[in-house]
């Protein structure tokens, strides 16, 4: 069983073994205690307007990974990046964010 703090800097690919980037943040659903979403680029110290994006164009609905080892590997089913789906709302962007740093 992996912890959530050594997902932190793992490469992400896709089904067809493209690379998509590196786990950079990851974001939980704080009522069920399941990992949401993960990013490819920092939520920390950004403006809602470039979190939003972040969340949009950089980032991958954790529902649609497949494996998670030495790297995760993406399901056939999912696009590298996907946007609307899940989103977490901005007013609930500021509870996550302290679950956002590193614990490494």
């Amino acid at each position: 069983m992996m912890h959530i703090s050594e997902m932190y800097g793992i490469d992400i690919y896709s089904e067809n073994a493209r690379y998509v980037g590196k786990v950079n943040d990851i974001i939980l659903n704080l009522e069920t205690g399941k990992i949401v979403r993960l990013t490819t680029e920092p939520l920390r110290s950004v403006s809602k307007e470039k979190a939003k994006a972040v969340l949009k164009e950089k980032s991958v609905l954790y529902k649609n990974v497949a494996a998670v080892g030495d790297i995760v590997i993406l399901g056939a089913a999912s696009a590298a990046y996907e946007g609307e789906e899940e989103q977490p709302k901005a007013s609930s962007y500021a509870r996550r964010r302290s679950l956002l740093g590193r614990t490494r």
